[in-house]
């Protein structure tokens, strides 16, 4: 056993409920369960869900019928979640970053493919008891003890003590449940083969080649329409109102404070860069640490141990010691730190040695064994004078945070004492800055979009700043927000442009070449109809090329349905994919201002082998679509019967989360 059988004990043990579902698809065929998730995932958007609360679920997130998931439930689940992602990323997420992120939503859509499969259970009267769950939980491996190959019941509690706030009990109860659900699952979907011969039918049928003759028509191929009058120009503007439309725009003036403008003005000593780097190496965010590559071979007593520790220090194969001293086969961790092996004796008898070295040795419950140091990877610690410029940026960065944070509250009771934001920059000499009207993307009325530079980003860099400016009141000393670069900003909306459509003789000649491409296009298709209706009483395509001479060109194209041309609209390419040799499609070209009569001449039946891995993978394909209609059926029946409902002011409440406004 090597890192895998960490990573299946981590598997195990820190679940929750991702496994529950994940767990199905292990039990049945690994490639159905991704199927049946997304239809149920599906299934929840189309047939909605409902925030009204009803008795019984009032400390639910979320419920399919009488079945529910608890806010308790929900909050264990999530802490977990996170505490996760901060292991993961080497830094955590506060609950509204996590909210924002959508972290939550990954728990609820779980907890929706758990709930719908398990209210189905429930009618159908599946049941398993708790000697069900027991038995399942003392046969796995993860809990069995190496020497004797029964259930240790140590083993578990240590191992679920890496786990807070799960206790052995929640963990038989998600067992519990997940047998059931297994249960339920496993009869719809297990035993769905789809035949080779319809495998074999649907290959040919995708692999079949099509021929044809495609004739593109162009601009030419119709008269230029007249100038068009102010009348119908400002027709097509009212028909296009939104194309036409001038965005609002809005005068600000406006304090705002951005950490990467003032750490500039931070002073930073040598001192507190040697600091920082000592801190950030002791944290493993700088450098890396000691590795190692560690065999454990457990041994009935002292002797073997000893034994078997001195063979492997001479240089033999774990394995072989293993056959000759008749002993379980080695386990093996590879590129470990220390404290990462599970019995804390095991680990301290690891990390003394040196590479190369073995030692006989007794584990935290009183078993022999040998531990090898394979492999040592020393600890590997960064240059000082590389990583100071960096380190000396981060410092000043939040130097100047911490700065913004005591200028807020000088901000704050200024604008309580009435003062205005000119007043207040003047008192704590801020800057101020106006900008003299820009829309909602931080555009000026010229067109300049103002995105500021790579050390201070503009206005138009600041979503969430926009949106304010965007939805305050006009003329209103606001309070102080934060921006997207963790800075702050208050401010004041002057005045505002409002939203009109724009002027014709503004927009002219924009409007007028719209208006004469819209006419081409129209005669284009009208020009389509006649010639169709010419093939129709004879007429070739060949013939009406040549009629047409540079206003049309005329194609021999090839469509194979696993790959259709690009070069041609969809709608013609999906009439000649289903019609007959003969069939005539029309449509518009793939580029502006053109359309294209297509006719269909051959059919190639297809030709090539089709056997082996091919054939099993078509099938398996073939399969899980059947799979799917099957389970579409399925969900859809359950969801008939019984409500789905989602509680999101109850989600908020749990994480602290005021509701949107």
């Amino acid at each position: 056993m090597g890192q895998g059988y960490g990573t299946s004990l981590e598997f195990i043990l820190f679940s929750g409920l991702s496994r529950m579902a994940n767990s199905i698809g292990a039990k049945i065929r690994s490639g159905f369960v991704a199927v049946l998730v997304g239809l149920l995932v599906l299934a929840f958007a189309v047939w909605g869900v409902n925030d009204i609360f009803v008795p019984g679920v009032r400390n639910a997130v979320i419920s399919v019928g009488d079945e529910s998931v608890s806010t308790r439930t929900f909050d264990r689940d999530m802490r977990a979640q996170l505490r996760t992602i901060a292991e993961q990323r080497g830094e955590g997420l506060t609950n509204e970053e996590a909210y924002r992120q959508g972290i939550h939503r990954q728990l609820i859509q779980n907890y929706q493919t758990q709930s719908v499969i398990a209210k189905d259970a429930d009618d159908l009267g599946v049941g398993v008891n708790r000697a069900d769950a027991r038995r399942e939980i003392e046969s796995n491996p993860a809990f069995q003890s190496s020497i004797t190959g029964e259930f240790d019941r140590a083993k578990l509690d240590s191992l679920l003590a890496f786990r807070r706030d799960y206790t052995i009990q929640q963990y038989e109860e998600d067992v519990l449940r997940d047998l059931r659900r297994t249960q339920s699952v496993d009869a719809i979907v297990s035993g769905i083969q789809a035949p080779t011969g319809y495998a074999k039918r649907f290959f040919d049928f995708v692999q079949e080649q099509r021929s044809g003759t495609a004739l593109v028509l162009n601009a030419e191929a119709v008269d230029t329409p007249p100038a068009p009058t102010d009348a119908q120009l400002q027709s097509y503007i009212s028909a296009n109102a939104v194309r036409y439309t001038a965005p609002e725009y809005r005068q600000v003036t406006m304090i705002r404070l951005e950490p990467s403008g003032l750490a500039q003005d931070i002073q930073v000593t040598e001192e507190q860069v040697k600091e920082e780097f000592e801190f950030r190496i002791a944290k493993g965010e700088l450098g890396s640490a000691e590795t190692r590559d560690i065999v454990v071979l457990s041994a009935g007593d002292e002797a073997k141990a000893i034994e078997a520790a001195e063979r492997l220090a001479k240089g033999e194969e774990p394995d072989l010691v293993a056959a000759a001293l008749g002993l379980v086969s080695p386990d093996r961790f590879d590129g470990v730190t220390a404290d990462q092996l599970l019995d804390p004796q095991t680990d301290e008898t690891a990390f003394a040695l040196k590479a190369g070295e073995a030692k006989a040795a007794e584990n935290s419950f009183g078993g022999w064994e040998a531990v090898y140091a394979a492999a040592v990877t020393p600890a590997q610690t960064p240059s000082f004078s590389a990583l100071e410029p960096e380190l000396r940026r981060a410092i000043a960065l939040d130097g100047a945070k911490s700065r913004i944070n005591d200028l807020q509250g000088d901000i704050e009771t200024g604008l309580t004492e009435g003062q205005s934001l000119e007043d207040i920059a003047k008192s704590l000499d801020l800057p101020m800055e106006s900008y003299d009207f820009i829309d909602r993307v931080g555009q000026t009325q010229d067109g300049l979009r103002l995105t500021g530079s790579t050390r201070i980003p503009g206005i138009a860099a600041d979503d969430n700043l926009l949106r304010e400016i965007f939805t305050a009141d006009i003329g209103f000393d606001g309070d102080p927000i934060q921006t997207t670069g963790e800075g702050l900003a208050v401010f004041r909306v002057t005045d505002v442009i409002d939203s009109v459509i724009r002027p014709l003789e503004d927009i002219r000649d924009d409007v007028t070449l719209a208006w004469t491409n819209e006419q081409i296009d129209t005669a284009l298709i009208a020009k389509g109809v006649e010639l169709e209706a010419q093939l129709r009483d004879g007429k070739t395509l060949e013939a009406l090329a040549e009629d047409l001479g540079e206003a049309a060109e005329l194609r021999d194209i090839i469509l194979p349905r696993a790959n259709p041309p690009r070069d041609l609209s969809n709608s013609v390419i999906v009439e000649l994919l289903n019609g007959e040799p003969g069939k005539i499609a029309r449509g518009d070209g793939a580029q502006p201002q053109t359309y294209v009569i297509g006719r269909l001449d051959q059919i190639v039946p297809n030709s090539d082998g089709f056997a082996g891995e091919m054939l099993e993978t078509l099938q398996e394909r073939i399969s899980s679509e059947i799979s799917s209609d099957i389970q579409s059926a399925y969900q859809q029946a359950v969801l008939r019967e019984h409500e789905l409902r989602e509680y999101p002011d109850q989600v908020r409440a749990v994480l602290g989360i005021d509701a949107p406004n």
